[in-house]
């Protein structure tokens, strides 16, 4: 009897290794020999899964976000005040654990490789898209009111941004412990 193969499963193990050696390794290092030793497989088995290098980029990139998304949405639904939400998703936006750190090292790469992709640029402006509608949604929830949302959502985005950015280049409990204080300041504010 032939073994049975959850290609979803496999898929996901793919990307999981793509983020490893695009975390490790950066954008140029991403080649098929160095995904297939980190996964444990042939290059045969990426080609099954993936056509081409932007293929496996783009990939990435939107499971990425995906596994971002759900993590935030099921706070963004969650009973806590609208405040409180949020806080939980902004930091959930932020490198604040080993998880979030694999997620911000993808995502830069990727925003460095959008500046001459427009597959990636395309990709990434929807996905970016998703997490500003989502934060829109949550400081109108909070009070904001529609005259100020636009420049509300604007700098906390930007702070976001930045101080991801910022932990993803000097990950250190004090840095992490300083970004959580900014962002609860931040919102706190909207009360």
């Amino acid at each position: 009897m032939p073994k049975v193969v959850d290609h979803a499963e496999r898929r996901k193990e793919l990307i999981e290794a793509i983020w490893d050696v695009i975390a490790q390794d950066g954008i140029d290092g991403l080649t098929l020999r160095r995904v297939a030793n980190s996964a444990g497989c042939t290059t045969g088995r990426i080609s099954h899964y993936f056509s081409s290098r932007e293929e496996l980029l783009s990939s990435a990139l939107r499971m990425a976000h995906k596994n971002a998304a759900v993590r935030m949405m099921k706070i963004a639904d969650s009973n806590l005040d609208a405040i409180q939400r949020l806080i939980l998703v902004c930091y959930e936006g932020l490198p604040l654990d080993k998880r979030r750190l694999r997620e911000w090292k993808v995502w830069i790469v990727f925003w460095a490789a959008v500046a001459s992709s427009r597959e990636l640029a395309r990709e990434n402006t929807l996905r970016y898209k998703d997490w500003q509608d989502l934060v829109a949604r949550m400081l109108t929830e909070c009070g904001v009111s529609p005259q100020h949302l636009e420049s509300q959502l604007f700098e906390l985005m930007s702070i976001v941004d930045g101080l991801g950015l910022r932990l993803t280049l000097a990950p250190t409990l004090k840095n992490r412990e300083i970004a959580r204080n900014l962002i609860s300041e931040w919102v706190g504010r909207l009360d």
